[in-house]
């Protein structure tokens, strides 16, 4: 009964980190969208998994793109591939950053008939052939940039039979991807490393508000502190304490607008047993000081 319970809390914890956003409709549950940095030049896409495909091209600027347990350097050009469950981030201090994604379930492209080609997708949709994390091959990269455009094209226009082309785009990228060995078998998905970077995120969201250190985690985790450092750095892109302190805040700023807790309250509660650090973490991560936060999101 006991390890029932503790299963139910790991799935629970593990929704915290799903992305509940819908994309497209019920009936076209595939889109193709811009993003903007618009100035900000404190960007950021929280790490998050989805049961979609996600196909990333770098448009303009510089980012910081994580992967699963690996951190890219991402530039002009640039091409990424993020598979089901993969948890993933972007992070960029360049307010000119503009990127296009293209974001689709597998089983939308599926056939009602199996056949050869529904093999494929069947063993993408099952894990047994990842796509690439990145796209490396100048001549795919080419036919990818110009098929993602026409994607583009087809979903703001919205003509009679987008829908069609669309899906078809998306069937020739699985193609041509397949004949250039860019989609490839693996033994084990997702990886046992994604597994425990889940099994630390989880742990945090769990005891945030405890006095959690390097130390704590390293014991927990069974690693040396050198090494999980190290470890956690290179597959989140962060160092543990600002992580950390990124999780804190998030709740924070949440106890802010939906409680009448005093400041000193919600630093307790948040795992701060100095308010006047708290502060500065806030203002650092913000851009405000708790009251100021307060007050403004009130007003």
């Amino acid at each position: 009964m006991q390890r029932k319970k503790e299963t139910e809390v790991s799935e629970l914890e593990k929704q915290k980190f799903y992305e509940k956003r819908k994309h497209g409709t019920p009936r076209f549950p595939m889109e193709c969208f811009v993003t903007r940095a618009d100035g900000n030049q404190h960007f950021l896409v929280p790490l998050h998994w989805h049961r979609n495909i996600e196909i990333m091209q770098m448009l303009h600027g510089t980012a910081v793109i994580t992967i699963g347990n690996e951190t890219f350097s991402a530039v002009e050009g640039d091409i990424f591939c993020i598979n089901q469950e993969e948890l993933h981030r972007i992070v960029s201090e360049d307010n000119q950053l503009v990127y296009r994604t293209v974001i689709f379930p597998l089983q939308a492209l599926t056939f009602s008939e199996s056949d050869a080609a529904q093999t494929y997708l069947e063993q993408i949709v099952q894990g047994v052939l990842r796509f690439p994390v990145q796209v490396t091959n100048e001549t795919e990269k080419y036919f990818l940039r110009e098929t993602l455009y026409q994607i583009q094209i087809a979903a703001e226009q919205k003509s009679v039979g987008y829908e069609l082309m669309v899906k078809a785009q998306l069937l020739q990228i699985i193609a041509q991807m397949l004949c250039q060995h860019q989609i490839v078998s693996v033994q084990h998905s997702p990886s046992e490393k994604s597994k425990r970077l889940k099994e630390m995120l989880h742990f945090i969201q769990r005891h945030y508000a405890a006095p959690l250190t390097i130390t704590v985690m390293a014991e927990q985790f069974h690693m040396s502190e050198k090494y999980f450092s190290r470890y956690f750095r290179i597959a989140t892109g962060q160092n543990f304490t600002a992580y950390l302190n990124a999780v804190r805040i998030e709740k924070a700023q949440a106890l802010l607008l939906e409680t009448d807790e005093t400041v000193l309250e919600i630093a307790f509660s948040c795992g701060y047993e100095n308010v006047s650090y708290f502060n500065r973490v806030f203002r650092r991560q913000t851009g405000y000081s708790p009251l100021q936060y307060r007050s403004i999101a009130v007003s």
